[in-house]
């Protein structure tokens, strides 16, 4: 127990759905060489920065470690042997590699990948994840496990604290199954008593369309489950006719897809919702739809993982939450990302901004129709859908199912309490930072507006400067403030 308090210092209290954004502010001759310095912050938190310093041979490591599978990278900047510390070519380079950040902060995979989180912020990423996780794992096996770790499977996931493992029971080596270890995140809010009590009762749950785990364990440090392991993977997986064993960046960045038939879309659509209803009427909900925590089989979706909201893990689309007021419980997140879920199902690709308008000619009005209702500007101003009123939508309800299982999932009166106090928390942090965005809106709004009117009566020469990134720190930052709000509303 000594060991596992120890590690309880080190959780993760990091963000890691906050967006990123860099800045690069002024440059330095470091023993002949040049050093870029960065500004870094995390949106919206744009109270708390900090600085990075890196050399063009750095921006050159990055991109190299970044060219993998049929990643699609912006251009870097070229190198240049002689010459490459003067002036005027500094002050290009430095404009090229702004630009060259903006394109990787721009792309969600390569933004959320471990590569450029260290590089951005060393300080929350230089540790070794995978083999924390590994040390984890092994202590939680030694202390009375039932399984032995058979491969390790870095990078199979989006995400870069949780870490997934191949493993067998011992009483049975021809069975796989998965094992994932995750540290406690910022949404965590439960006690370790009743982290165990609910991870106990979740291990109970019956339904239909819910994956539940094999076993779980909860340390001081963070939580080990071991689900089924389902070799065809998930659903996204099975969109991008990958296996599941290889890195989520080279997995997701093919253009390799496979269409699902609208038909298929709404029968999987249906069933999440169903299991989305149980989830909520028992007080629970899910708080991490996507289709990586969705699996097939036999025509059935099911959804993985209802232990994420245990762990403390934010919503992976929670930086595009923030900028809706009105997504302010767990059922409307859950609705706003089985939205999300649903467009990637029909179009075979993510949606990469908050709301969606304009949908691909193929769409049939029944499926925007549903769309509209969840991902429009105008249902994230005025209310998503409950999942029950959803399930009376055409597209769900003339879908037959033909499951008869009774589901069933028992909570204590201790863990529904618990529960209800998690979610409390984890919208509390929501709304601060929602708060957050629409005030730096405003500031921005009120800053753009003073920018233009002082613009006017400037000389030309100094407004070319600007257009090109070379004007005074101040005029710099606002331009920065722009960018946020721009990478905000993606």
């Amino acid at each position: 127990m000594a060991v596992f308090e120890r590690k309880k210092e080190d959780r993760i209290v990091t963000d890691d759905t906050k967006p990123l954004i860099a800045f690069i502010t002024d440059t330095r001759n470091t023993d002949g060489h040049v050093e870029y310095l960065l500004e870094v912050w995390r949106v919206p938190d744009v109270e708390t920065k900090w600085n990075v310093s890196h050399r063009y041979s750095d921006f050159a490591q990055l991109h190299a470690t970044l060219r993998v599978g049929t990643v699609a990278l912006p251009a870097l900047p070229p190198k240049k042997v002689f010459g490459n510390t003067d002036r005027d070519f500094i002050n290009e380079r430095r404009v090229a590699l702004q630009k060259y950040m903006d394109g990787i902060l721009a792309n969600s995979l390569l933004a959320a990948s471990l590569p450029v989180r260290q590089f951005l912020d060393p300080k929350n990423y230089s540790r070794n994840f995978q083999e924390e996780g590994r040390q984890n794992v092994h202590m939680v096996l030694r202390a009375g496990g039932s399984h032995e770790v058979t491969e390790a499977l870095p990078q199979c996931g989006t995400r870069v604290t949780k870490i997934y493992f191949l493993a067998h029971p011992l009483a049975d080596p021809k069975t796989q199954h998965v094992l994932w270890w995750a540290p406690f995140g910022p949404d965590r809010a439960m006690n370790l008593r009743d982290t165990h009590a609910t991870l106990t009762a979740l291990v109970q749950c019956q339904h239909p369309y819910i994956v539940p785990s094999v076993s779980s364990v909860a340390t001081e440090a963070g939580v080990c489950v071991v689900r089924p392991w389902f070799p065809q993977g998930s659903l996204r997986d099975m969109i991008h006719q990958v296996r599941p064993k290889g890195s989520a960046l080279v997995k997701y960045s093919g253009d390799k897809l496979i269409t699902v038939a609208e038909k298929k879309c709404a029968v999987f659509g249906r069933q999440i919702l169903e299991a989305l209803l149980f989830l909520h009427e028992k007080g629970l909900g899910h708080g991490h739809v996507h289709t990586g925590n969705m699996v097939l089989e036999n025509n059935v979706c099911q959804l993985l993982d209802l232990e994420n909201q245990v762990v403390g893990m934010p919503n992976q689309l929670r930086a595009r939450v923030v900028q809706h007021r009105r997504i302010n419980s767990i059922e409307a997140l859950d609705v706003y990302s089985f939205g999300h879920a649903l467009y990637e199902m029909l179009f075979q690709r993510r949606l990469e901004t908050d709301t969606c308008e304009d949908f691909p000619p193929e769409c049939s009005p029944m499926a925007r129709s549903v769309l509209e209702s969840i991902l429009s500007a105008e249902a994230c101003k005025n209310g998503l859908p409950a999942v029950a009123g959803l399930l009376t939508h055409p597209f769900f309800s003339e879908v037959p199912l033909h499951s008869y299982e009774k589901p069933t999932l028992k909570l204590p009166s201790s863990v529904k309490q618990a529960i209800a106090l998690s979610h409390q928390s984890l919208l509390t942090r929501l709304a601060a930072d929602q708060k957050k965005v629409r005030q730096q809106r405003k500031l921005s709004k009120a800053e753009a507006f003073v920018q233009q009117r002082s613009t006017k009566g400037r000389p030309k020469k100094h407004l070319h400067l600007e257009t090109n990134g070379l004007a005074s720190g101040g005029d710099s930052l606002t331009n920065s403030a722009d960018q946020q709000e721009a990478r905000c509303k993606r």
